[in-house]
């Protein structure tokens, strides 16, 4: 409810937690029910709103990637990823469409002054990536930003003004509901087995406890783990060792 109250007034938002706080989720969530949405509510099988997304992680890729590149010989211009996803949105080209009235461009990746710093003429009132080639791409009253972002360690002030923020804690929704969920599948879902329930649920939830998460995070790792993630690690483990059962 937060993210689209934020997107009704602001055109780009970062969505700024811990990884596995659910981030994702929360959008892919708020997709999911503006596709379900009647547009009237008096016609209930009348048009809904659709919300599609385009998903670029502009760390994975160089700046000159992610917005183009001009070679500097043949004077030719190379689009980038960036670039062509926004063109395509504007234009309504396929996989986009004008009766889709949202389009999300999500940027999955921290901020970084590198890339970060050609997006604020796009974040703030002018909405137009400007690229080396002088091309001028707009943002139509559909397209939006969201930033997924672990933290603005490196975002300038001019940055993160140009943008709401929404914070998701931690503890906001935690790793108990996601245990919970993988743990009722067992009693009611596709691998319905209801001693592996039984046993699991006495097991797991004697060893998977407060206690537990606070111990591993005061012990060293050869490389950053998150509460989700470990928790994730060891549901799949089980998954594997379950389905080799038979």
């Amino acid at each position: 409810m937060q993210l689209s109250e934020i997107l009704d007034v602001r055109h780009s938002v970062f969505i700024v937690g811990n990884p596995g706080c659910a981030k994702s989720t929360i959008w892919k969530v708020l997709q999911a029910a503006n596709c379900i949405t009647p547009i009237d509510e008096n016609k209930p099988d009348g048009p809904k709103l659709l919300t599609i997304e385009a998903i670029v992680d502009p760390k994975a890729v160089s700046s000159a990637e992610l917005y183009g590149d001009m070679n500097p010989k043949t004077k030719e211009w190379k689009d980038g990823i960036l670039a062509v996803v926004m063109r395509d949105m504007k234009n309504n080209s396929l996989p986009y469409k004008e009766e889709q009235k949202q389009k999300w461009i999500v940027l999955d990746g921290d901020v970084d002054p590198e890339w970060i710093e050609t997006m604020n003429t796009v974040m703030d009132d002018n909405k137009v990536l400007t690229l080396v080639s002088s091309e001028r791409i707009p943002l139509t009253p559909s397209m939006r930003l969201l930033l997924e972002i672990s933290h603005l360690k490196n975002a300038t002030p001019a940055t993160v003004s140009r943008g709401g923020v929404l914070y998701v804690n931690d503890t906001d929704v935690g790793w108990r509901p996601y245990f919970e969920s993988w743990l009722n599948k067992y009693k009611n879902g596709k691998s319905k087995d209801e001693h592996a329930y039984n046993v699991f649920s006495i097991c797991l939830t004697q060893y998977i406890n407060e206690s537990f998460i606070d111990e591993n995070k005061v012990k060293s790792h050869i490389a950053p783990v998150c509460e989700m993630g470990q928790v994730n690690s060891l549901c799949t483990i089980i998954d594997h060792l379950y389905n080799n059962l038979g």
